[in-house]
């Protein structure tokens, strides 16, 4: 697999990008995106930054998106499911 690292753009800014944003807004931290996501925390860190070419995952805008619908309820039922079925 080809995968061009484009942190050293100049001009990219590499920080609260607007999906990182929108999680934070939403109470989502990356350790809980991580978590729901089956990636560690560094993979979901730079895949909000856009660290790849390709940008954000569109599984990872799906869950913000899915997160920012829900209920807390419904949040916290996500969060116990993926945490029982964790390995």
């Amino acid at each position: 697999m080809d995968v061009t690292y484009i942190d050293a753009l100049p001009g990219r800014s590499m920080e609260n990008t607007p999906w990182q944003q929108r999680a934070k807004a939403s109470g989502l931290t990356q350790k809980k995106l991580a978590k729901l996501l089956g990636h560690a925390e560094i993979t979901i860190s730079r895949q909000l930054r856009g660290h790849w070419e390709s940008g954000i995952p569109r599984h990872v805008v799906a869950a913000i998106v899915a997160w920012e619908v829900m209920t807390p309820a419904q949040r916290e039922e996500w969060l116990a499911i993926v945490e029982k079925d964790a390995p």
